[in-house]
């Protein structure tokens, strides 16, 4: 696969500190010509599973040859490894702490391998930041051509994080969780549009999150009445509950983790 040029950054640094910005210089220097694009590095502090939803939401839409770096990693300075995934159609470079798992649970995984070559590394690395230290320059050289067998010995047991998919109780009844909660406060949850339109078949059905019963999907925000609290499909497939132009979070006062019952009217 023949890098793009394009190199994404995902991280829960902030923009107030320098942190980004020195990644960025890192990877210019060894890649002058790249493109970077922030992804997000609003992620919560520590929030390994909300960097690999963000980025299991995004990579999709950039085009083969990509690498995304993330950089959520609580484990720095440890004993933790430092990885690259190439899949057929981009690069992942980051901390082996399950961040990936969504790639990996993927079909696509050509293979992954430890960073461990100090030629494609800072020669001085600090144990509080290996964004800058080998993760950028690693994604540098990768996005000029070098292959990434070259950086490492093979992965054979990266970290994965379990899965949080919808159980299905009887015919009628189907529970998820809300998995992500976005800067608007609406909740997404586990379930996916193919999966809901299989399981409900054109039925009626009903969510009940925190005691609260929903009662409509709609299509669009601007259907709501006012203060409603509804379902929707959002952008990313997947079932969400939201409020227009108010945060479901705050009315419903729920948080990632909370489950969702779905429950199909007879």
């Amino acid at each position: 696969m023949k890098p793009s040029g394009i190199i994404t950054l995902t991280t829960d640094f902030g923009t107030s500190d320098i942190y980004v910005g020195v990644m960025k210089g890192v990877i210019l220097s060894i890649a002058p010509q790249a493109r970077i694009v922030d992804l997000t590095h609003d992620i919560a502090p520590q929030d390994i599973a909300g960097a690999g939803f963000a980025l299991a939401a995004a990579f999709s839409y950039f085009p083969a040859g990509t690498v995304h770096v993330a950089v959520v990693d609580p484990g720095v300075g440890t004993e933790r490894r430092a990885i690259i995934i190439e899949t057929y159609s981009h690069f992942f470079v980051g901390p082996d702490n399950g961040l990936f798992s969504f790639v990996l649970r993927g079909r696509d995984v050509q293979q992954v391998v430890e960073i461990t070559n100090k030629e494609y590394v800072l020669p001085v690395r600090s144990a509080t930041f290996h964004g800058r230290d080998i993760f950028a320059p690693a994604a540098a050289y990768i996005s000029k051509g070098v292959p990434a067998a070259r950086f490492g010995p093979v992965v054979n047991d990266p970290v994965m994080m379990s899965a949080t998919e919808p159980v299905v109780v009887d015919r009628e009844t189907m529970r998820g969780e809300i998995i992500h909660i976005d800067r608007f406060g609406n909740l997404i949850t586990n379930i996916h549009r193919e999966m809901l339109e299989r399981f409900t078949a054109g039925r009626v059905f009903s969510l009940n999150v925190r005691k609260k019963k929903i009662m409509r999907l709609l299509k669009n925000y601007a259907a709501a009445k006012e203060n409603e609290v509804f379902s929707i499909i959002g952008s990313t497939g997947l079932l969400e509950i939201s409020i227009n132009g108010k945060s479901a979070a705050e009315r419903l006062r729920a948080r990632v983790g909370d489950s969702v019952t779905l429950q199909v009217a007879e």
